[in-house]
């Protein structure tokens, strides 16, 4: 991914409305640029900063850097938890493919002896 590619799905990234592939490439283009990733925590502060305003918080003095961290991380372990999902929907998907096929096999079979 390129810089600019990368640039355009900040706002996306903030909003949530990147499609898993997007942000498994945004977030990987962020660990070797640091260049998309101030550009990132820029927008990201900003979008932070003014749902405080609008919530009216109590406490103000919120570690922004800190909040974006903890969502990379928390995206990161989306990620990692649809793609166990997906692995593990296909190897079920086999298994029932599987019983299917020897539950019809031996459901011919047994058809056979009778006739």
């Amino acid at each position: 991914m390129d810089c600019r590619t990368a640039e355009e799905m900040v706002t996306r990234y903030i909003n949530h409305t990147l499609t898993l592939e997007e942000l498994e490439e945004f977030l990987e283009h962020l660990e070797s640029c640091s260049s998309c990733y101030e550009e990132l925590e820029t927008y990201f502060i900003v979008h932070e900063a003014m749902l405080q305003l609008d919530e009216d918080e109590e406490d103000p003095m919120l570690d922004f850097k800190h909040l974006l961290e903890q969502d990379i991380r928390k995206e990161k372990r989306y990620i990692y938890k649809k793609k166990v999902t997906n692995v593990l929907s296909a190897i079920l998907f086999v298994i029932l493919i599987g019983v299917v096929t020897f539950f019809f096999v031996f459901i011919v079979t047994q058809i056979r002896q009778f006739l």
